[in-house]
């Protein structure tokens, strides 16, 4: 594999093979510099700068809407998938006997938010994965009347299997049913687009895929959804004319801005802005590519050692993943977790295997040094 041109600005590729990009990813020299940059400014130049964080706000708005296809108006910036996804399951009116379809072995993020609706009388529906994960017929057997949210995520967060997006978004579609996707295992791995993929909101925290520091992230939320939705915090920027602070008037922000109640984390926005910056600019398309190739040789890899990949059956083709591998060693996979990481590897252990997680700036030496030290790993397990 050539080496990437984003390679350098990662120097954590120097200190160990990182493969946990979907737990907590390290940051580039970028978003440091951004961090860096807007500490000196607040601390020796307020007066000059300030004005200028909240444009630069808007721009990372706007960029955040093209890495999934929606206009700055759609974007509402959070703390994290979960407060996203809590917006929506507290922001939609329901009546009792109301139905949410969602998925067993979700992270909770995705889960949690709608159990809560259960005081309300509101049912929650999981379904259970198959050996490809879910797909549309596993939707479609489970709509009916009641159901008026369909709960996902875009890729599976314990084995990487990977929804069809565009095929349940258009069943949600015909059947007037709301699109709700937790893709903090997607956003900054794989394409999206809030329209074509039929979504009516994505929702992911910076710090996995986007390699952004936690506690900074952003919500896309459909025209449809946006009109249904009531803001659960209301503030001085949640109404039309936050600049007038007197006399007040309630009158809600049309655009998803509505749900930020009030001042913005400027300084992890700045920091989520860098990394999506580096994102478009080595653009998206490259890094899905990327990582099919990254996944494909650590399969390949897995296969000749003859160690079983979740999600995939034996015998099976390749699924379409976006960037997670999860094999089963032939050990206790702890432990093995525990010698990789004591020979310089980072995983982790999810659904009884281990998990890998690469990304668009390693290279096949990454994956090489990843399998010398699995081999060392395993044979000195316990």
């Amino acid at each position: 594999m050539d080496e990437s041109s984003a390679r350098a600005l990662f120097p954590i590729v120097e200190e160990c093979v990182f493969l946990d990009h979907a737990r907590v990813a390290p940051i580039s020299t970028r978003v440091e510099q951004a961090i860096v940059g807007f500490a000196s400014e607040a601390t020796r130049e307020l007066r000059l700068r300030y004005p200028y964080w909240n444009e630069r706000a808007e721009e990372v708005r706007a960029a955040c809407g093209r890495l999934v296809g929606a206009s700055p108006d759609q974007i509402a910036f959070v703390k994290n998938t979960s407060e996203a996804l809590s917006y929506v399951a507290e922001g939609l009116d329901w009546r009792a006997g109301d139905v949410i379809v969602g998925a067993d072995r979700e992270f909770p993020s995705n889960v949690y938010p709608w159990l809560g609706l259960a005081r309300l009388g509101v049912e929650t529906r999981l379904l259970q994965p198959g050996p490809a994960g879910i797909t549309v017929d596993d939707v479609a057997r489970a709509l009916d009347a009641r159901v008026r949210v369909v709960a996902l995520s875009a890729v599976a967060y314990g084995a990487g299997e990977r929804l069809d997006l565009a095929a349940i978004g258009e069943l949600c579609r015909a059947r007037g049913v709301l699109f709700v996707v937790d893709g903090i295992q997607a956003v900054g791995a794989i394409a999206l687009d809030l329209e074509l993929d039929g979504m009516d909101c994505v929702a992911a925290d910076g710090h996995k895929w986007l390699c952004a520091p936690e506690g900074a992230g952003f919500m896309a939320v459909s025209d449809r959804l946006l009109a249904r939705l009531r803001p659960v915090q209301l503030g001085w920027k949640s109404v039309m004319n936050a600049g007038t602070y007197h006399p007040y008037d309630p009158s809600l922000r049309r655009d998803a801005a509505k749900l930020e109640a009030g001042s913005l984390g400027l300084l992890g926005l700045h920091a989520l802005g860098a990394a999506v910056d580096l994102a478009l600019e080595v653009g998206i398309a490259t890094i899905e590519a990327r990582l099919g190739e990254l996944t494909g040789l650590l399969e390949e890899g897995l296969a000749r050692r003859g160690l079983a990949v979740q999600g995939r059956p034996p015998g099976a083709a390749s699924p379409r993943r976006a960037g997670i591998v999860n094999f089963v060693p032939r050990r206790a996979p702890e432990r093995v977790r525990q010698e990789l990481w004591e020979r310089g590897v980072a995983s982790t252990v999810r659904f009884g295997g281990i998990r890998l997680s690469p990304h668009h700036y390693q290279d096949d030496r990454d994956v090489g040094a990843f399998f010398a030290r699995l081999d060392e790993a395993e044979a000195h397990a316990r």
